[in-house]
């Protein structure tokens, strides 16, 4: 028998939980059971009275409020609705630990450091606390909700060596449609050929070469942005060749073919290009150095086995310029 249209009082009881965090109180669960018990009330009838509660939106509201978080020295601001970044944060202080060692590691005062899809601005805070001020800090982001929080940061640490370029790093100066979601400060460039519909969002492109040409060094290099490292790296040809930077990157094997239209492959060889080794940062600590496209491609495979085997993990990459 085909399940009814219609909501029934365990719809109501979901709802509440989903929506609100709460089982229903008395006066809202008989309201909504009379209407169910009249048989004309749809699941979805339910839960967009609750979206446009009173009380969903202040909780919205509250999740949505900029926190502050002390971490070591220095502040940065997040949202609790971020359950991505800004969640964890919140909860541990701490985001990536086996990155942020390393980037401990690599960076001292008046380094230059570049932060390619800063999201949030986390390891640009931490860059501009470790360098000091008398280095360099220049972070790379271009969705606005991210940006508003590493401004509050960048003006409540009065971090004055951090220069925030508000665009989407790639190969050509114009627009890029881009997609994120409620709940998290994660956003992709997605091509229109990879998802063949009208993007939800458009972000300004910009040439790396073009926003760093003003930078005299960059000691290290970070880019994570969701498949898109490959063509934002295209842009930054000369920078490349100029400064030689370290290169810290995400490696995102389904981002790269889902949202850029790229095999993994072709940016390990770029990579390779640049490097004579590929070190893969695994998230227990562990550091494997890889001479070759097929050696990460197997580190992937095997981290991608701990978390399930779906395909869907990432790698962290440091390249060393030869």
């Amino acid at each position: 028998m085909a399940k009814s249209p219609y909501a029934d009082t365990e719809d109501v009881r979901y709802a509440y939980r989903l929506l609100l965090g709460r089982t229903p109180d008395q006066q809202g669960f008989d309201h909504y059971a009379r209407l169910v018990g009249a048989g004309t009330l749809t699941p979805s009838e339910i839960a967009n009275a609750i979206l446009g509660s009173e009380e969903f939106t202040s909780r919205r509201n509250d999740q949505e409020r900029p926190i502050e978080v002390a971490l070591n020295g220095y502040s940065m601001f997040v949202r609790s609705i971020d359950r991505d970044i800004g969640a964890w944060i919140l909860r541990n202080k701490m985001h990536e630990p086996h990155v942020t060692q390393v980037v401990r590691n690599l960076l001292r005062p008046g380094d230059t450091f570049v932060d390619v899809g800063a999201n949030i601005g986390y390891f640009t805070a931490l860059a501009a606390y470790l360098v000091g001020p008398d280095g360099k800090v220049v972070a790379v982001e271009p969705m606005d909700k991210n940006l508003q929080l590493l401004y509050a940061t960048i003006f409540s640490n009065k971090f004055a060596h951090v220069e925030i370029h508000p665009f989407a790093a790639s190969d050509v100066n114009g627009l890029l449609p881009m997609e994120t979601g409620f709940g998290t400060s994660n956003g992709q460039v997605i091509l229109t050929g990879a998802r063949g519909r009208l993007p939800a969002m458009f972000a300004q492109a910009r040439r790396l070469d073009d926003m760093l040409s003003g930078l005299s060094t960059i000691r290290l290099l970070k880019i994570d942005i969701e498949g898109y490292e490959l063509i934002a790296l295209s842009g930054f040809a000369a920078g490349l060749a100029r400064h030689r930077p370290l290169l810290l990157t995400e490696f995102h094997p389904k981002c790269m073919r889902e949202n850029s239209m790229i095999e993994p492959e072709a940016y390990l060889s770029m990579l390779f290009a640049y490097g004579d080794e590929v070190q893969v940062l695994h998230e227990n600590g562990e550091q494997i150095a890889c001479r070759d496209a097929e050696s990460v491609m197997r580190e992937w495979r095997r981290a991608g086995m701990r978390m399930g085997g779906d395909g869907t993990n990432h790698l962290d990459l440091l390249v060393r310029p030869r």
